[in-house]
């Protein structure tokens, strides 16, 4: 076990010895678990052993102290033999087999003793959604912006200077697509600032393990659904984020992918081609052009029986296999009616990310499963659910119900699923009438969106907001109206990560002056929907229209500016995964997509 993983543990053992649901003494376990903690795996297991009949949850921190699982089937296995001389207590007659009866034997829900109940009503919560590559590190220089206040005159001149010399196209050079070194840690660093902006609920950008040849810093290329990324940090950094999230009455929510992949294999064909990205087909590609990818990228070598370092290829096991990619190719992901359930936006991958074969019920169902573990082991609050039309109406039914249903054993009984459905209007009201009951909200990010931030800056008539939410358009029921009177159906949103109708510029990026937001954020409050806010608005981070960039308006890069401002990129590949995210080897010298501003001082 590395120092940091200790350190971490030492930390998730404090939190949850301090959780209000929790009952019993937990003194003596919380000081026996950090002895523990400093010495070798053998006599943690034993020291753990000792404290197995009180409150605490001796089988999640085992579980932290090991590796990750490669399988499903290893995992239940783990579970099994924990919970063999772990029995789970009782609290009101209910333990945690009453939760999860037989068939369903040892799972997930068997990780933790104890869940944290889900909030009353939704509408009650404010989001803050951030990108966790680029939010924070924990090592903020306090010249930064994240420091300042710009409701003062010394914080807008602190940053008036901070700009002074500012390179954009250094940032334009790395920040599109390297890893800027933000972490789970980081977030962790900034709860209390979080809270002090009035935030309750924190969305987390994807934080499970990506192809490490792929930079995909943004968490949406996964390799391993049973493990986290180690630019982002641990799986003991992620309990414990959400174990000090709701020590402070705040909600964690996790952004996942279910349909779809990073780029675990390639097309190689017969005459030794290999293509990353070939032409759509409304079949699939000869199974003999499938090659999985090793951790260098390169296809494996079946003939050397490897396959099984820590990238190479995809986790769990059981999705090792060509049945589970629908192998189609490149193709249009704006191609099909909404509701063809082979249309070509269904079935596509996504450039180099690779199209899951959920109409395969073994690889929906291991999808499935591999989120209920994340759920019961990280014990968030929600998932935030990407790229929602791009499955059929009956695998976004399958996959929402089946986790509202586990998240219903473990007594989170109003775990909040919301999705995003780009497209625009129609494609919100269909999936959210066809899913129906299982699905809570979807993010609106279409028409909407636009015309809030249009009102906003003032240079729009207000109606088309306003009416926005009209259940009757000239006489004839406005079924998106209608959605959006509920209050809870929604996230109102003004800036994201995206931003999939209109251009791709943050707000700030031509207000009239540094306090516009305000208004944004007003709206956003005080009309109806959950208000979601976007890391940065509250520090007037203004894309790069100020910087001279060469692409204004039609970059995502443009939407995710680095806030703790690095000094320097991530190395890129093997090379940026060090032993831990403090690991200085890890940093790219070669990139500096900021200056160094070390001599300036604001307070």
């Amino acid at each position: 076990m590395v120092e940091s993983d200790r350190e971490t543990l030492n930390a998730l053992i404090e939190a949850l010895r301090r959780r209000p649901f929790l009952c019993g003494a937990h003194g003596a376990i919380a000081a026996d678990l950090r002895r523990a903690a400093e010495q070798d795996d053998e006599a943690i297991s034993k020291l753990t052993q000792t404290c197995l009949r009180d409150p605490g949850e001796p089988v999640l921190l085992e579980m932290l102290r090991r590796p990750a699982p490669r399988s499903l089937e290893e995992a239940r296995q783990l579970v099994a033999g924990l919970r063999a001389t772990n029995p789970a207590p009782t609290k009101a007659g209910m333990t945690v087999d009453d939760r999860m009866p037989w068939p369903f034997a040892f799972g997930p829900s068997h990780i933790r003793n104890w869940y944290t109940p889900s909030p009353g009503d939704w509408r009650d919560e404010v989001f803050y959604f951030l990108l966790v590559d680029r939010f924070s590190d924990a090592h903020e220089d306090p010249a930064k912006l994240i420091g300042n206040d710009l409701t003062t005159a010394t914080g807008r001149e602190c940053i008036a200077r901070l700009s002074e010399g500012h390179d954009w196209s250094g940032w334009e050079e790395s920040g599109h697509e390297r890893y800027q070194g933000g972490t789970l840690r980081g977030v962790l660093s900034k709860l209390d600032y979080l809270k002090g902006l009035g935030v309750t609920t924190i969305w987390l950008s994807p934080v499970l393990q990506q192809c490490v040849t792929s930079e995909s810093y943004h968490g949406y290329g996964i390799q391993n659904f049973l493990d986290v990324d180690p630019h982002f940090g641990t799986r003991a950094d992620l309990c414990l984020l959400v174990a000090e999230a709701h020590n402070r009455s705040m909600r964690v929510i996790l952004d996942v992918i279910f349909n779809h992949t990073g780029m675990v294999f390639t097309y190689v064909h017969p005459d030794g081609k290999r293509e990353d990205t070939p032409p759509y087909t409304s079949g699939s590609y000869d199974e003999a052009t499938f090659k999985p990818l090793g951790e260098d990228g390169q296809p494996l070598d079946p003939q050397q029986g490897g396959g099984f370092r820590r990238f190479d290829y995809i986790y769990p096991l059981e999705l090792r296999s060509s049945a589970s990619f629908v192998r189609a190719g490149t193709g249009n992901l704006g191609e099909g009616k909404v509701f063809d359930t082979v249309a070509e936006h269904k079935r596509t991958d996504f450039l180099s990310l690779r199209k899951l074969n959920l109409y395969n019920k073994e690889t929906l169902d291991t999808i499935i499963e591999s989120y209920k573990w994340l759920i019961a082991l990280s014990d968030v609050d929600g998932l935030r659910i990407d790229t929602f039309k791009h499955t059929t109406p009956e695998q976004a039914t399958t996959f929402t119900s089946a986790l509202k249903e586990f998240t219903e054993r473990i007594r989170k009984h109003a775990f909040f699923l919301v999705a995003e459905c780009a497209g625009g209007d129609e494609w919100q009201i269909n999936y959210s009438t066809v899913v129906g009951r299982w699905l809570d909200a979807v993010l609106d990010i279409g028409e909407q969106r636009c015309n809030e931030e249009r009102l906003a800056k003032g240079i729009v008539d207000p109606m088309p907001y306003f009416s926005g939410y009209n259940n009757l358009t000239n006489n004839t029921l406005n079924p998106i109206g209608c959605l959006r009177n509920f209050g809870y159906r929604h996230l109102n949103v003004v800036n994201d990560h995206d931003h999939v109708c209109g251009p791709k510029l943050r707000f700030a990026a031509n207000a009239c002056n540094n306090h516009q937001y305000t208004v944004a954020a007003a709206l956003q409050l005080f009309t109806l929907g959950i208000p979601c806010l976007y890391y940065g608005c509250e520090q007037n981070l203004a894309s790069g229209v100020a910087g001279g960039d060469s692409q204004p308006g039609n970059a995502d890069w443009l939407l995710r500016e680095a806030m703790f401002g690095p000094s320097h990129a991530i190395k890129r590949g093997l090379g940026g995964v060090g032993a831990n995210t403090e690991d200085p080897s890890r940093i790219d010298d070669g990139v500096v997509p900021y200056p160094p501003r070390a001599s300036i001082t604001c307070t």
